[in-house]
């Protein structure tokens, strides 16, 4: 297997353990931790264990050090593709609900094809734009289950899910920029970090908190922070530095849309309709079309 093949099961590994956020948000929620404060904890409890793991497995805090370029790199996806994106996407949410979120979230690999395109010039062939249709309409299928009569949203709620899109679409671009080149487990630290830092500002968890912590929820947030958060960013920044093509990494790490849907059928008993059935299909489709050789 050459590099370029690790490269893409590592991203479909990230977007696997990605696939778990909404067990570990549903399990805080039933809590009664409201939205703002959980994604706030969970870049913070990230953060908290990466940095742990950076002093045992540095022996101290040598592998805290990284470039001026890919702190810079990290501080920007902290800020933008972790912090604004959440601020953008639960305001979504809230105007619209988690269906219209999620169709506006996953125009992300457009974005991305776009952007790669003109900066990094990545060709646009054209199995690259038919797994892009492909995979956006899975993907919305899989969280919709076709059923677009309760989407109604304003305006507002309009520029919330485009910005959610974009800043979502910008975390493989901002990492290509030089966190890329950093130790994952450096990369991944500074990327919750940085996250938390605006977080906490603009979010003020503080004042969302309905409920006194518990044991139970101290260890659904522990496995928040090391399962989708820290160990999620670290495969994907290892597997990111060995893909030559930023506009491939959206479509391979939407497998999350698969592993959600069956997480729902397993843990929480959803109904998993022929639609839905469809829509993952058509997700992983889009994924093998992505990775065929170019003609």
């Amino acid at each position: 297997m050459n590099d370029q093949s690790k490269g893409y099961l590592m991203v479909l590994a990230a977007g696997s353990l990605w696939g778990t956020i909404g067990l570990f948000a549903t399990l805080l929620s039933n809590m009664g931790m409201s939205a703002g404060p959980v994604a706030f904890f969970r870049v913070l409890s990230a953060s908290i264990m990466l940095a742990l793991i950076l002093l045992v497995k540095g022996r101290g805090v040598s592998l805290f050090r990284v470039s001026r370029r890919g702190l810079i790199s990290c501080m920007l996806v902290g800020f933008i593709s972790q912090a604004l994106y959440n601020v953008c996407y639960m305001n979504t949410i809230e105007q619209g609900g988690m269906a219209t979120a999620s169709v506006f979230l996953y125009t992300s690999p457009v974005y991305v094809a776009l952007i790669s395109r003109v900066f990094f010039h990545e060709p646009l062939t054209r199995n690259k734009i038919i797994a892009i249709i492909i995979n956006i309409a899975g993907c919305i299928l899989t969280v919709t289950g076709g059923d677009f009569s309760d989407m109604k949203i304003s305006g507002f709620g309009i520029i919330m899910g485009i910005m959610a899109g974009f800043t979502y679409a910008l975390l493989p671009i901002l990492s290509r920029t030089g966190a890329d080149d950093e130790d994952p487990f450096s990369a991944a630290f500074y990327g919750q970090a940085f996250g938390a830092l605006l977080l906490f500002f603009l979010i003020r968890p503080y004042n969302g908190i309905g409920t006194a912590f518990t044991l139970p929820m101290l260890l659904v947030f522990i496995g928040f922070g090391i399962v989708p958060s820290a160990m999620g960013y670290i495969v994907y920044y290892a597997g990111l530095s060995r893909i030559t093509e930023t506009s491939i990494v959206p479509v391979l790490a939407s497998v999350e849309t698969v592993v959600a849907a069956l997480i729902g059928l397993i843990v929480f008993g959803q109904a998993l309709s022929i639609t839905k059935i469809v829509g993952i299909a058509l997700v992983l489709i889009s994924i093998a079309i992505m990775n065929r050789k170019k003609n």
